[in-house]
């Protein structure tokens, strides 16, 4: 299956008229291809992929991220980070072959209030303003970056950390809404203390987390955390830990 790319003026002309396109995101039918009348409006990449069938959830708690987190970084895991970054992608897949799934994980129309299905429009089938965040909320993006920054091929189970990642929704939102969660190193070394300490029930409050967080913020700007080896991030990872709990 080759993977492709919204242009730049037909995903302009989506975002444009989000508003008045919101009562076509609660179609079951994708209808990006009725929208351009004709006109093409993608282009192939160079990449080609196999076919993913991703589960689809079943009800408000039941969503298969783990499972589907597997089932799309396998898929993509030839894409660099540059590709992974590109808005013209996601946005082509949320409309396109994920729109099933998509309808599923993310009805639009269980957003009551006035402005909130066109906002759940532009953060899940696009990108945010904020970069950072916009990577975790498209709501496909999402699922390749939760593999990106966990899977750990020297493992026997290379997606051992991803578990962890999404054992707990605040986990995986505090952890990669920060611009230094696109260093794998550094999110894996993370997720291994955790792992390692079993914290998961006995430490993984937000609040804690979110120290953390902090901490692990800070220190980017007295060290140079690309510069540290796993084993030192780690050990990093583990004293503030231990001083938190």
């Amino acid at each position: 299956m080759d993977l492709n790319y919204i242009s730049d003026s037909s995903l302009e002309e989506l975002k444009v008229n989000i508003i008045s396109n919101v009562e076509k995101y609660k179609s079951d039918e994708a209808w990006v291809n009725q929208f351009f009348e004709g006109a093409v409006w993608s282009f192939p990449s160079t990449v080609r992929i196999d076919k993913v069938d991703l589960h689809m959830p079943q009800s408000s708690t039941l969503h298969f991220d783990f499972e589907n987190t597997k089932k799309i970084y396998t898929a993509f895991k030839g894409i660099s980070v540059i590709q992974a970054t590109d808005e013209r992608l996601w946005a082509y897949l949320t409309h396109t072959i994920f729109w099933n799934y998509m309808r599923k994980r993310w009805p639009v129309e269980s957003y009551l209030d006035k402005d909130k299905p066109a906002d759940a429009v532009r953060e899940r089938y696009f990108f945010m303003a904020n970069r950072d965040r916009a990577l975790i909320r498209n709501g496909i993006a999402r699922l390749w970056w939760y593999g990106y920054v966990s899977y750990d091929e020297n493992r026997e189970d290379p997606f051992e950390l991803t578990k962890v990642l999404l054992s707990k929704l605040d986990i995986a939102q505090s952890l990669l809404e920060r611009s230094f969660s696109r260093n794998p190193d550094i999110t894996k070394a993370v997720l291994s203390v955790l792992k390692q300490k079993e914290l998961e029930s006995s430490f993984m409050d937000r609040e804690n987390f979110r120290s953390l967080m902090m901490y692990i913020n800070q220190l980017g700007g007295v060290t140079i955390l690309d510069t540290l080896d796993r084993s030192d991030l780690e050990e990093l990872v583990r004293e503030k830990i231990e001083m938190l709990a």
